[in-house]
């Protein structure tokens, strides 16, 4: 069965989009139709997905760009780039971020939180400015979804708490500055799903998932149980219908998350 093409001509960009929640969103929108703009800081997996998302899309264009969001300027020179090139940016999901819960005195490093502010908070916010230019200049229905976690009000995961919570309240201050304007801002906020931004977990941390599902009768280290931890597609669907909804309404915020709720 061909893929819809009902979005098409308007292009996407997704950042995070070598793996994980990025890659399963890219899919989701080939499928009816954008034009995806992925970026990643691996080019071996933004080729994966952008392979991916080409057999699922009809005449959709796929273009990758290897980049550390966490540098100052690169997100927004590459909006700006995209904007320039194509003539209809419609959205920006600010998805690239990385996890490092643990206490604020627990012997964590200065450096690593300084670097995932820059990732999970500054790189949506330097995004989001560039992105909000460019589409008021072409004036046309446009969105922004910055995806968030359900850590940012879970004060014992420290300062990626913090970082999540920063990147809400930053949304909300700009969905008050846009009302005037057809660009509608969304907060996506998952649950604990199967990807690999918990690759840099400590073993503490592991260890307080896999007891907080076992206090709830589910044993993680048999494997994935989707009760407790999530399948990356129920997020891009979720994506997917945001964007698919008129600029005449505003989803705020969005929730989404297994049905069982794990102990941290």
């Amino acid at each position: 069965m061909a893929a819809s093409t009902q979005q098409a001509g308007r292009a996407v960009i997704i950042t995070g989009a070598s793996s994980g929640f990025g890659r399963a969103i890219a899919t989701q929108l080939a499928e009816v139709g954008f034009d995806l703009f992925l970026v990643g800081r691996s080019q071996e997996g933004l080729k994966v997905t952008a392979d991916a998302a080409v057999k699922l899309g009809h005449k959709t264009t796929v273009k990758c760009r290897a980049l550390n969001v966490a540098r100052a300027g690169e997100l927004s020179a590459y909006v700006e780039e995209v904007a320039g090139s194509h003539r209809y940016l419609f959205a920006l999901i600010n998805n690239a971020g990385v996890m490092h819960p643990e206490p604020i005195l627990g012997g964590g490093r200065m450096d690593r939180w300084r670097a995932m502010m820059d990732i999970n908070y500054f790189a949506p916010l330097e995004g989001c400015v560039a992105a909000v230019a460019a589409m008021r200049a072409h004036g046309r229905p446009a969105h922004l979804i910055n995806i968030s976690s359900i850590a940012a009000g879970i004060e014992s995961m420290g300062p990626y708490s913090a970082s999540k919570k920063a990147l809400e309240i930053m949304s909300e201050t700009l969905r008050t500055e846009l009302q005037r304007d057809r660009i509608r801002i969304t907060v996506l906020v998952p649950g604990v799903f199967a990807t690999n931004l918990g690759r840099d977990l400590s073993p503490e941390m592991g260890a307080r998932l896999i007891e907080g599902a076992r206090s709830k009768g589910f044993d993680l280290t048999a494997g994935i149980n989707e009760q407790v931890m999530g399948d990356p597609q129920h997020i891009a669907r979720a994506v997917r219908y945001i964007l698919e909804q008129p600029a005449s309404i505003n989803i705020e915020r969005m929730v989404v998350r297994p049905p069982a709720d794990l102990s941290f």
